[in-house]
């Protein structure tokens, strides 16, 4: 009996050590040992190996559309495949921030969105925020929202629109769209004592429309989506949102300079889901930081929205969402208190 069970204790030894060792054709065969965080380095070494798909929380013909936009051809001509940019829209960006939040971290999937993403946070309409994501890098910073209002209100200041609300409390009507920076700004002017209604039309180009159509009576939209307007003499800007005038549009005057704190800076970036490979994250953000520093980059942006290329990494990116949060966080907290 002893004689058998030692038999049997050395066979056993003997098949663990076949399956702990194998031998060199059956290991060729096999994917190549995971990296340090469980990602096969192989894969992390040949990505990428087809088409990605740039997701955009917003409609065409918006800032963000468009600074998404700006780096797709640039960006498959660096990673040597096809970028794609996908329109997801509703819900203040939320719907297309959750689908690449839930995606697969294999680097296939991309969002490109903005600081409004810890506003749909602070206020609610989405449960999670920069924080759930891999930042790869900020890509873009607004040169400054513009108040605009059509040429017919009579309107050439904000004082002229504060003190006609004043006279018609409540007729007023800003079009803005529901847990997005428009959204925060439209409640700062009605906090600063405008007396407004807020109509939800939706995203940049709708806003454009809503106001063109008669609508709503104003609108807080990027440069670039109402250059046409301001051009003709159909919309006339009362303000920038910027703490200074912006070098793209040095004739408009801040909101701060006539007496109104609306300032909210706006940074553009792209980001992965929390667990894609930190290789393919900085692969992406080396591609991107390379686009932003070429010429034809910089005329483009500031042709179509008076940018200025603007490249930050993503822990510094991470410093200026973190203190974007806490103005609205601040900001929607008092409001709620009073």
């Amino acid at each position: 009996m002893k004689k058998l069970l030692a038999m049997i204790l050395a066979s056993l030894m003997l098949l663990s050590l076949a399956a702990c060792g194998g031998d060199t054709q059956t290991d060729a065969g096999k994917d190549p040992p995971p990296a340090a965080g469980g990602e096969p380095q192989a894969a992390e070494a040949a990505w990428p190996e087809r088409p990605i798909e740039i997701v955009i929380p917003y409609g065409a013909g918006g800032d963000t559309d468009f600074n998404a936009r700006a780096y797709v051809e640039g960006l498959s001509k660096e990673l040597g495949v096809s970028v794609a940019a996908s329109n997801v829209t509703g819900s203040g960006g939320s719907i297309a921030s959750r689908q690449v939040k839930d995606a697969a971290p294999d680097g296939y999937s991309v969002l490109f969105f903005h600081s409004a993403i810890n506003v749909n946070e602070v206020i609610g309409v989405a449960d999670f925020g920069v924080q759930d994501f891999k930042l790869s890098s900020i890509v873009a910073k607004s040169p400054g929202e513009i108040i605009a209002v059509r040429a017919d209100s009579g309107f050439q200041t904000l004082e002229d629109m504060f003190n006609y609300s004043k006279e018609h409390p409540g007729q007023l009507k800003i079009g803005m769209d529901t847990g997005t920076m428009v959204h925060v700004q439209s409640l700062m002017l009605q906090k600063a004592g405008f007396d407004i209604s807020l109509v939800d039309v939706g995203g940049a180009s709708d806003r454009v429309a809503a106001l063109a159509g008669g609508h709503i009576d104003c609108i807080i939209n990027a440069y670039g989506t109402i250059k046409d307007y301001l051009e003709k003499g159909e919309f006339v800007a009362l303000a920038q949102t910027n703490g200074e005038r912006s070098a793209g549009f040095p004739d408009i005057p801040t909101a701060a300079e006539q007496g109104y704190d609306l300032t909210l800076e706006k940074h553009y970036f792209f980001a992965f889901p929390k667990d894609t490979p930190q290789e393919i994250v900085d692969k992406f953000a080396a591609a991107c930081e390379k686009i932003s520093g070429e010429q034809d980059y910089a005329d483009s942006i500031m042709e179509s929205f008076r940018q200025e290329p603007f490249f930050a990494s993503a822990a510094d990116g991470m410093g200026y969402m973190d203190a974007f949060k806490t103005v609205v966080e601040s900001f929607v907290s008092e409001l709620t208190a009073s």
